[in-house]
Parts: structure tokens; sequence; C-alpha cells
């Protein structure tokens, strides 16, 4: 016989259905977002993987100071089971301190994904990066001059090994706004000024079955064997090359992210439906005694009261995956796609997105909503038919203050709905610890941007191929290297400074020569304090140089220590009046720019911030959108729910004489109060809770950013909260109106 019960299905929905509806559209679009970048993170993860073998992504590549030998190069493959490809490439100015690394059409190595237009087929066409076009609003046809010679953009690529756009690999971060890599033709390239030219040279391994410890111990020996035998001037494996790697290990990462808070939500959303079977269980304790009385199980019961949470669950994953696959997946993968250059990519059907976004948060809502349910239905049928609900009777009423009518009052209101109000907390914590974290971001990159502005050492800090005089008087000079830090594989610059320089201010050099002054960056991201003892490795070679740290100097933009420059010399074996660089506030017009290997100015010093600022901006808008949507439908659920489990007490009121006015001042007020406390009290939780993801989250990231919170942040929050409070008040005072007087004499015991 069918269940009667289930006929009771459709008076429940539209009974509550404006609560229903709102925790509906919610589900739908925290389902259709999760969904969403889960396909598409998958799609695009997919289409990165099959690019290695796709395109043959190089196993690694090495620059070296010119040319290499023929006999050199067919020794060093067969020596090292190896085939070497040209890479070689030549950085160029497009203006506006833009760089544009050339390559010719690349086929047999490091291929490129034909985004729009056409591969380079006469001398001058050029096919840029697509992510750098859109950011500088470069369209296929254009024109753009580069090194005085105009070229014409045939088409957008995203080259295979520059799925991120590093300049260097030493970059704390990629930069999609400055720096693009291009492809001209062969004859194109062969026109460029051969001092300019950088000798690169990629290399695959001959047997591709190698496993990871493998290819670390063949990367080492060619290496050695490449620095033992030439100039090498930079060699990078590709388990190290960001500019392959990043984005493939981003990708990763954000799933768990946004996994979780998936579960977090749906775990808040659970609990926000088992308060409202509850109250409902409540306001229906009668006729649950009377069906127990009649013979219906507890099983039953149960099974009746969980149906609407499950089926309003499974409809909203449906929908939302629906919309996740058709709308959200673009919106998600443009994200992406506005931070790497990622080749086409084909949307992939993925069973794990449906498993994490439709199965578990059915999960969630049945576990929560049993252990709440099966809590409320223990009692006897003689305790419903009562209508006494409580396991532990009151023996009489907590003493109050002698405070005046109206505090008492609403005293009263928060300690009957203490259990509603915890869960009104942690819906507001959640609310505002995904605020707060997009509300900080901002600011705190303006303010490392304005950190770093302050402790820069120079307008201009060159660092030269080899040592060249200069007549600037004011030009200071000082030595540098870079160094790894093995316990992170961190890259660490190492600076040889002069005594009491004029341009790196109030920093004491110590004269021991194992002694070391380290940045504040470094201090942070490590944790290392005054007297620790500190192991850098030479990336080329099996040299270690131990360091004891000395003090902490403020320079928040770089991974760096400082040593005295004659110091430094004496460690790293150098002459004694090696230098390799200039510090000065004067552009140095005498110094040829083929001698020069790299100019540091303000913007490669905030580079990090700025693209994070590019990139990541509109996740953390999304972020503030949905804290203040999941702040307004908690409230709105919450405190319907207590104007309704008070509902008897309300009519009461009003019989007694008192307008809707003043009804409301009771019951809106004491949830405002409650709701004001929680937001004060959730802003140091989000404070340190943000702080306690900050350090780990920036240990995947290459450099540091200082952990600051703007002070306005907080009023902020707090007015924001106040004003959705004050739209949810308008709708629980026309609920307030809405209950009429007889109510007080329903279920009249």
């Amino acid at each position: 016989m069918k269940n009667p019960l289930i006929k009771r299905l459709p008076r429940e929905l539209k009974n509550d259905f404006g609560k229903y509806l709102v925790i509906f559209v919610f589900m739908i679009a925290a389902i259709g977002f999760v969904s969403g970048f889960l396909v598409a993170d998958d799609s695009l993860k997919k289409t990165y993987d099959e690019s290695f073998e796709k395109y043959n992504v190089e196993d690694g590549h090495f620059i070296l100071s010119k040319a290499i030998n023929k006999n050199f190069k067919d020794n060093l493959e067969k020596d090292m089971s190896i085939k070497v490809y040209d890479n070689i490439y030549i950085d160029s100015d497009s203006g506006k301190d833009h760089t544009v690394r050339i390559y010719k059409t690349r086929v047999d190595i490091n291929g490129a994904d034909l985004i729009k237009g056409d591969f380079p087929k006469s001398n001058n066409d050029i096919a840029i990066d697509r992510l750098y076009a859109e950011n500088n609003n470069i369209e296929v046809g254009d024109t753009i001059i580069i090194r005085e010679k105009e070229y014409n953009v045939c088409g957008y690529v995203a080259l295979s090994d520059y799925s991120s756009l590093f300049k260097n690999n030493t970059d704390m971060m990629f930069d999609a706004h400055k720096f693009s890599v291009a492809m001209v033709t062969e004859q194109a390239f062969e026109e460029f000024d051969k001092d300019f030219l950088k000798y690169c040279y990629a290399w695959k391994y001959n047997d591709g079955n190698l496993n990871e410890n493998q290819r670390i111990d063949k990367s080492n020996n060619i290496m050695e064997y490449l620095a033992g035998k030439t100039e090498l001037t930079d060699f990078v494996k590709r388990e190290n090359n960001q500019a392959i790697n990043f984005a493939g290990d981003d990708m990763g990462k954000d799933k768990v992210m946004f996994i979780v808070l998936l579960y977090i939500v749906m775990a808040v959303l659970a609990f926000v439906f088992a308060v409202i079977v509850s109250n409902t269980i409540e306001q229906e304790a009668n006729v649950i005694g009377t069906l127990r009385a009649s013979g219906y199980t507890k099983a039953e019961i149960l099974r009746h009261y969980l149906a609407m949470p499950v089926i309003v669950t499974l409809i909203s994953a449906v929908i939302g995956n629906i919309l996740g696959y058709t709308y959200f997946k673009y919106i998600m993968a443009d994200l992406y796609r506005g931070s790497y250059s990622l080749p086409d990519y084909r949307t992939v059907w993925s069973a794990e997105a449906f498993i994490l976004t439709t199965v578990s948060p059915i999960i969630i809502m049945l576990v929560v909503n049993i252990i709440m349910i099966v809590r409320k239905l223990s009692l006897s049928p003689l305790k419903f038919l009562r209508r006494d609900l409580k396991k532990k009777q009151r023996k009489k009423a907590v003493r109050l203050p002698k405070w005046s009518f109206m505090t008492r009052f609403r005293t009263r209101i928060i300690m009957q709905n203490i259990p509603t109000y915890i869960v009104l907390f942690v819906g507001i914590l959640l609310a505002n610890f995904l605020l707060f974290f997009g509300l900080c971001f901002s600011p705190l990159l303006d303010n490392f941007k304005d950190e770093v502005k302050n402790s820069m050492f120079a307008e201009h800090q060159y660092v030269l191929k080899s040592p060249v005089e200069t007549i600037n008087e004011n030009a200071e000079k000082y030595s540098v290297t870079s160094l790894i830090y093995g316990k992170y594989d961190e890259e660490v610059s190492v600076y040889g400074v002069e005594e009491n320089s004029k341009y790196i201010d109030n920093i004491y050099l110590p004269q021991n020569e194992k002694k070391a002054v380290i940045s504040n960056a470094y201090a942070d991201k490590f944790g290392i304090r005054k007297g620790d003892e500190i192991i850098l490795k030479d990336k080329y070679s099996k040299d270690d140089y131990t360091f004891i740290v000395d003090g902490v100097y403020k320079y928040p933009s770089t991974i760096a220590i400082f040593i005295n420059r004659a110091n430094f010399n004496a460690v790293f074996d150098k002459d004694e009046d090696y230098y390799i660089g200039y510090l000065s506030n004067e552009k140095l017009e005498d110094i040829d720019t083929g001698f020069i290997s790299t100019e540091i100015v303000q913007h490669d010093l905030t580079l990090m911030s700025d693209q994070l600022e590019d990139s990541m901006g509109n996740v953390f808008m999304m972020f503030g959108g949905f804290s203040a949507l999941l702040f307004v439908m908690m409230i709105y659920l919450l405190s319907k729910i207590v104007l309704e489990k008070n509902a008897a007490s309300i009519s009461m009121t009003k019989i007694l004489g008192y307008s809707n006015g003043e009804v409301g001042k009771l019951y809106i007020v004491s949830t405002a109060f409650v709701t004001l406390i929680s937001i004060i009290l959730s802003l140091p939780i989000c404070y340190y809770g943000v702080w306690a993801i900050w350090k780990p989250m920036l240990q995947s990231f290459t450099g540091w950013l200082p952990y600051y919170i703007s002070p306005y942040i907080y009023p902020k929050m707090i007015i924001s909260g106040v004003v959705c409070f004050a739209l949810v008040s308008l709708l629980n005072f026309r609920k307030i109106k809405k209950i009429p007087m007889d109510e007080a004499l329903k279920n009249a015991e």
C-alpha cells in the first residue's frame, strides 16, 4: 500500500516554500560553481598533460655563452643518451618595457598550438602568445614594432613550454602583461643581430620510461658534464621549469580548495535543513505522537523527514551539474585562461566531479540530518502528544537581573533559541571567512607594492654578463649569485655589497665570512631567526655554503641574503675586485646593452603582486559576492525559523496590545544583537584562520608576500553585515505583521 505520509510532502513544500527556495537556489549556485570548476579543471588538466607528448615538450634545457660545437653536441648525445635540439632565441624590446622572446618556428621540440590565425609564412609575419595579445589588446592582423622592424601579427599561439609566461625561471611570478613568447620564420630569425642571441638547447631522454629518481640522476649528470666542458650560463630540468610546470601544479592545488569549500557550504546547509526539520517536528509534535501511537515506527517517520532534504539536494545537484557543464565551466575555464597560456581544450566527462558534487552532498545531508532527527525522535509517543519535547525539564526559569522589561524579554528570546543561534553563528563565520579572504587580497597587494617601493635599492639595478666599467660616479658596484635553499628547493639571491653602501641603507654587514644578514621575506617565509644556520647549494655543482644568520634586513621583494663584497669574493673564490652589477638611480647610458644580462626596475620587484592581482582578482570578487549571498541566506532562514518557533508568543504579545513595530523591536532586535555579536566574534577567528592557510599557500610560490590586513576591512565587514541584516529585517517584519492574533489559541494545552 502506498505510504500516506508521502501525501504530506507537497504540503510541507508549500508551507515552507520560501525557505526551501532559498536553499534550493543557493545549493544550485554552489554545486554549479564547483561542478563547473571541476569540469574545467579536469578538461584543461587533461589537455595540459597530453601536450607533453603531443608537442614533444623538452626534458630540460641549458644555455651556453656561445653556440654549441657539433662534435661536442654529438658526444653529449652519445655519452648522456639524449637528443639535443636547437632552441635558440632572442629577447627583443617591443616598447614600454615589454619583452618579446622570439623563436624560429619549432616543429621537432616544444611545439605550439595555434589558437587563432596562421603560423608565420613570410618574413614579416609573427605569431605571438594569445594571453599576452589579449592583455595588450593586440588583434590578429595588427602591426607591432620589434627592433625597429614592423611585423604583422599573423596568429595567436600557445607554446607548450610556456604555459606560464615566466621570463626567467628565478622570477617570483610570471608576467603575462609585459612578457611574451613569439615565433617567426627561420629566414626572419636569421636577420637578428647574432650578438643578442641566447644559445639555448633543449634535450629529450632517449629512454622515455625513466622514473623520477632516474631522471634526477641523469639530469645531474648532464649538468656536471656541461659545467666541466662549457661556459654554462643556465641549466633548467623540466621538473624545475616554472614556465612548464606552474600552471599544471596550480590546477591540482585549486581543486582541493574548491572541494573543501563545497563541503563546508554543504555542511552548513545540512545544519540549516536540520534546524528547519527540527522546527517542523516541534510544530507537528502531536501529529507525530498520533502516528507513533498508531503503529508507525521511528524509521518510517525518520525516512519521511529525510525525504525533503534529500529531494532538494538531489534536484539541486542535477541542475547544478547541468549548469556546471553548460555555463559555469566557461567562467571557470576563462579564469585559468586569463592567467595561463594554455592550448585549446575539449570538455571531458568527469565521473569524479559528478561524485564530488552529487553523491557527497547527499551523504553530508543525510548524515547531519539523521543525527539531528534521530535525537528528536527518541522521545516517547506520549511526550509528542503532550508537545513535551525536552528531555530534561528545567525546574525554574533562569533568574535575570532587574533589567528593563524589553531587555529581559529579548534575553529570554535568545536563551530559548540558542541551538538556532549557534547555527547562525557558524553560518556567519563561514560567510565572513570568505568575505575576509576576498577583501584582504587587494590591500595586501597594495601594501606589498608600497613596501617594495620604499625598500628598493636603487631606481636601476644592473646585472652584467661580465664586469664593465662606467663613468657614472654615482653607480655602486655589487656582486650577486643564486643558490638553492635545499630544504625547500627555493632559489636565494646572495648579494655582495659595499661597506657603508649609499643605496642599501642601515644594514650592518658582519665581517665574519660565515655570517650573513637575510631579507625579512626569507625570515618570514621559512621562520628563520637570528642565530639560525642556513645551508645553501650551488645548482650547477655539489658545493654547499653554510651561513649563520646575524640579522634580518627589511627587503620584502626577494628571498635574499647579504654579505659584504669582499667576503662574497672570498667565499665564492672570485678576484678581489670582482663585481657583476651596478646600483644606480640614473640609467647607465655608457654601458652597451649587449653587456647587460638583466636590468631590474620597480616592475620586476612588484611582478608577483601585479600578476596575482590580475589573475586572481576576479576569483576574490566571486568570494565576496558568494559570501554576501551566504550571509543573507543564513540570516533570512534562521531568523525566519526563530519567528515561526515563537509565533504563538508573538500572537499573545499582540493580544496584550503590543503593535507590530513593538513586536519587531523585541524579536528582530534580539536576532540583530546575536548577529552583531557573531560578526564581531568572527573577525579574530577570520584573521587567524586566513593566517593559518596563508603561509602554507605561499610555500608553493617562489618568493613571499607578507601577511597584512588593512584596518578598514574590519569596519567594512561589520557595516556590510549590518546592511545585509537590515535588508533581511524588512522581510522578517512582513512576517511578523502576518502572524494573526488567534495563533496563540491554537494547540493550547
